[in-house]
């Protein structure tokens, strides 16, 4: 044999092109074929349609938990600071609530509520009418409410909550807006 011809089948072998008789040598297929690359691509996206929807619908459903206890933390944060400031008052507003301003300098909540935006909800804390005690030189708050709101409604979620001084979150879904004292009780 020549080299030429040698060479040639060393060659064909290597690629699975000879089809002489080499001692009953096959060239077994190694890997998958395109049919079955395309079929394992169908079934993963009939699962992933199937799956995405309820993955969103259970982020939303634990952005809402979220917004529920960040709005007792709230609560909790506002009994504390009335306790501990004298003369007693709530605060104005979250930033005091973070920060402890007239409560002795410690934080009452972190520092992501107090910006006002947590876990995809849009938070607020507003103190109602200030009231001067004779001798003291901060104002007093004793009523206050929070709301909180999706920052994207139907993506981070859809019920908006509300609580006051009477510590009863409310909440209900009214396309995103501000909640009031109106909600219905969810606790």
């Amino acid at each position: 044999m020549s080299r030429y011809r040698y060479c040639t089948m060393v060659c064909q072998v290597m690629t699975g092109f000879y089809r002489g008789n080499l001692m009953n040598y096959h060239k077994y297929q190694e890997g998958f074929t395109l049919i079955e690359l395309l079929m394992v691509v169908a079934i993963i996206a009939i699962l992933a349609v199937g799956a995405v929807p309820n993955l969103l619908r259970a982020r939303m459903t634990a952005h809402e938990i979220g917004a529920i206890g960040a709005m007792k933390t709230i609560a909790a944060a506002q009994t504390d600071y009335n306790n501990n400031t004298s003369p007693h008052s709530f605060a104005m507003n979250l930033s005091s609530l973070g920060t402890g301003f007239m409560a002795g300098g410690v934080p009452f909540i972190d520092e992501s509520l107090a910006s006002g935006l947590k876990t995809g909800y849009q938070y607020t804390l507003v103190a109602g009418n200030a009231i001067l005690i004779p001798g003291e030189i901060f104002p007093s708050y004793m009523v206050w409410s929070a709301t909180a709101w999706p920052v994207v409604y139907g993506s981070t979620g859809i019920r908006t909550f509300y609580i006051d001084e009477s510590v009863v979150v409310r909440g209900f879904d009214i396309n995103g807006g501000v909640g009031t004292r109106a909600l219905p009780s969810i606790d």
